[in-house]
C-alpha cells in the first residue's frame, strides 16, 4: 500500500512538473508574441488552393499576422527586381510576372538620381547585383531541388542558382535560435521559414507590428513558445518595405507603405 501511494506521489509531482514547466515556457515569451501564438492556436489553417494554406492571427492588441504555408511540391520560387528604377509594389510584379504570391525581400538604398538598388548579396541568372555581408544575417538560395536557408557565416553558396541575402537569421537549420536580445523597434514584417518537411512559410506582420525578435519567436517550436515550428527562419526587409500580394482574394494581400527593390516570387510549378 505504502508503496503504491509512493507511486501515485511520484506521478502526480512529475506531473505537477510537467505543467510548471510549460507554464515557465510560455512565462518566458516576450508579450506581444504570446499574443499572437495564442491567436493562432484559436485560428485554422484554410486551404486556397493546392498546396497553398493561409493563416491569420488577430490580437486584441492589434498585431495581425498572415502566414502563406507552400508546398514545393506544388511552387516554384524566384527572385524578381523592381520593373521600375525607382521601385515597384508587391501587387505590380505579381501580375507582371503571373504570379500566385509576391512578397518584398532582401534590403536596398537609394542614389542621388532616386534609383533604387539592391543591398546584401544578390546574384541573379548568374549575374552578381550587389555584393554580401560576410558574416550579418542569412542568405535564400534558390537551388534546383528547392530552396534552402543559411546564415551568412556559413559561406556564401556557390552555383549558378539565384540567391538573395537579408537579416538578419532568426532561427538558425535545425531549429538553433539566433536571436540575443528584445531590444529592437515595432515594426511591421516580413518572414521566410522553412519547415523540416520541405515546406515554405511566408509571414507578414502588419497593423501593430512586432520586434524582430518577437516575431522570431513567433516562429519557433511549439514546445519553446512559439506556433509554427521552423527548422529555419529569416527576416525580410521590414518597416514600409513590408508587403504581400496574392493574386487569389485581396484580403489577405497587403500593399506596404513603399515601392522597394526585389521581391520574393511565388509561382505554380509547371508539369513535367
Amino acid at each position: 500500500m505504502l508503496r503504491f501511494f509512493g507511486f501515485l506521489l511520484t506521478t502526480f509531482t512529475l506531473s505537477l512538473g510537467l505543467v510548471v514547466y510549460g507554464t515557465a515556457q510560455n512565462s518566458g515569451s516576450p508579450k506581444r508574441a504570446f499574443d499572437v501564438v495564442q491567436a493562432f492556436q484559436q485560428a485554422q489553417w484554410m486551404e486556397i488552393e493546392p498546396g497553398l494554406q493561409v493563416i491569420r492571427a488577430n490580437t486584441q492588441t492589434g498585431t495581425v499576422v498572415t502566414a502563406f504555408r507552400i508546398s514545393q511540391e506544388n511552387f516554384s520560387f524566384s527572385v524578381v527586381q523592381q520593373n521600375d528604377q525607382r521601385g515597384s509594389k508587391a501587387k505590380d510584379i505579381g501580375e507582371s510576372e503571373g504570379a500566385v504570391l509576391v512578397s518584398n525581400a532582401g534590403f536596398f538604398a537609394i542614389n542621388g538620381s532616386e534609383t533604387l538598388y539592391p543591398i546584401g548579396y544578390l546574384r541573379l541568372n548568374g549575374d552578381v547585383k550587389s555584393k554580401g555581408w560576410a558574416d550579418a544575417g542569412g542568405v535564400v538560395s534558390l537551388k534546383p531541388d528547392g530552396l534552402e536557408l543559411s546564415p551568412s557565416h556559413a559561406g556564401l553558396p556557390d552555383g549558378e542558382f539565384d540567391v538573395v541575402q537579408s537579416k538578419p537569421m532568426l532561427i538558425e537549420p535545425s531549429g538553433k535560435w539566433a536571436m540575443g536580445s528584445n531590444s529592437g523597434d515595432i515594426k511591421a514584417r516580413t518572414v521566410l521559414c522553412t519547415m523540416a518537411n520541405g515546406d515554405v512559410i511566408l509571414a507578414t506582420v502588419t497593423r501593430v507590428g512586432l520586434t524582430l525578435y518577437e516575431a522570431g519567436w513567433v516562429m519557433r517550436d511549439p514546445q519553446q513558445g512559439g506556433f509554427f515550428g521552423c527548422d529555419a527562419a529569416l527576416a525580410f526587409d521590414g518597416g514600409r518595405s513590408t508587403q504581400v500580394w496574392y493574386s487569389g482574394d485581396e484580403q489577405y494581400s497587403f500593399n506596404g507603405l513603399t515601392p522597394v527593390q526585389n521581391f520574393f516570387v511565388v509561382r505554380q510549378r509547371e508539369e513535367g
